[in-house]
């Protein structure tokens, strides 16, 4: 009995299957005539979309932030100066300034290439070209630069345009930071020199090494204190600096985050000096001017040191891609289209053109079989 049984459920999954199968073959010419269709309609639509061309561009960060480089070797502690120069390289490459001199400079909103016979505002210029464009920090620190274009040659000028453009934003950039730093260099010479006049006219007056001792520790805070003074009014100069440039949004937060926690260690390290400060009027008078002729000479020394090797960093800087980055690779023009794929749209089409025309056949089979089990039903 358990045999029979077992050999009529074989034999209903072999009706089953033949069910499913005879069906696809009944219909081949179907399956087929469908088939070919995808297949022509995907290639049709492939054909008609617009080609799109990919150019590239690499750029290599050299070296750290000015700051950060200079700052590496100093006992002063300022949170953030490890701060990627690549980041600001991404953000330059994003941003609205960047990518609206690129659009001028092209005219591309005269270009049929770019419009597609469209008038587009400003704005509606800018988006589609920030659509276009796509920048990436790749692991090995580097920065590509991708455009996408109707046209090979216009994504190349693109990409090319926006290197061209880099360069100028960091050398105006660096300038400013040159100005500053030559001003406060200025400023440090004619204080140095009038303070060591004014210290070589007191060791004339008076005996130095009785009052040095008491001095020395005092002088040693605030010297360190005004060091730190210093650091941050630099860093601050850059961030604001950055901040002129319109960027990504999560840049600029990032650097308005910045100003205020550089604003608020300012802040901190002025009371700490102040307090400081009322230490020292305990002491004798004497006492007190040698210390503050000496906490300012070895300040003045400090920052007569760290601003001349700045101006000279930022004077590097100011040669573009000979000194903070360098251009690896510029953009080419490639003929060969990255989009739309014609043979991969092709296979897709014909593949559901014949999905299609096999679920048209199974159920055609199907809906035959419903009517013939009524018919059946009803001469019974």
């Amino acid at each position: 009995m358990a045999e029979l049984e077992t050999k009529e459920q074989e034999t209903d999954e072999l009706v089953d299957l033949s069910g499913l199968v005879l069906p696809l073959f009944e219909r081949w010419k179907l399956i087929l005539l469908l088939t070919l269709i995808g297949a022509a309609v995907a290639f049709g639509i492939s054909r008609m979309i617009p080609k799109t061309y990919v150019a590239k561009a690499l750029v290599y960060p050299k070296q750290s932030d000015t700051t950060s480089q200079l700052l590496r070797g100093l006992p002063i502690l300022v949170g953030g100066s490890d701060r990627s120069y690549s980041g600001y390289i991404l953000t330059l490459l994003q941003s609205e300034t960047l990518l609206g001199s690129v659009a001028d400079k092209l005219h591309l909103n005269t270009r049929r290439d770019f419009t597609f016979g469209k008038s587009l505002k400003p704005e509606e210029v800018l988006e589609r070209l920030r659509k276009q464009i796509t920048v990436v920090e790749n692991k090995n620190g580097s920065i590509q630069i991708a455009v996408k274009a109707a046209n090979p040659y216009l994504a190349a000028a693109i990409a090319n345009s926006m290197l061209d453009r880099l360069d100028k934003m960091v050398v105006r950039t660096s300038r400013r930071k040159v100005d500053f730093i030559s001003q406060k260099l200025e400023e440090t010479t004619r204080d140095l020199q009038k303070a060591e006049d004014e210290m070589l006219a007191f060791q004339e007056r008076y005996d130095v090494a009785a009052i040095e001792e008491q001095t020395t520790g005092l002088i040693d805070q605030l010297t360190e204190l005004d060091g730190r003074l210093l650091v941050i009014d630099v860093e601050l100069e850059e961030v604001r600096s950055r901040l002129a440039n319109a960027g990504e949004l999560n840049s600029l937060i990032d650097d308005q985050v910045r100003q205020k926690a550089l604003e608020a260690s300012r802040n901190r390290i002025v009371e700490a000096r102040s307090r400081l400060q009322e230490k020292m009027l305990t002491l004798p008078s004497v006492a007190v001017k040698y210390g503050r002729l000496k906490r300012r000479i070895a300040v003045l020394s400090k920052t007569f040191e760290l601003l001349t090797e700045q101006y000279q960093l930022a004077r590097i800087t100011q040669q573009g891609e000979d000194g903070d980055y360098q251009i690896i690779d510029r953009a080419r023009p490639k003929t060969k289209k990255v989009a739309p794929r014609t043979l991969v749209n092709t296979v897709a089409g014909g593949f559901l053109g014949g999905l299609l025309g096999a679920v048209i056949a199974t159920w055609s089979q199907a809906a035959r079989s419903r009517r013939k089990s009524r018919r059946m039903s009803i001469a019974e």
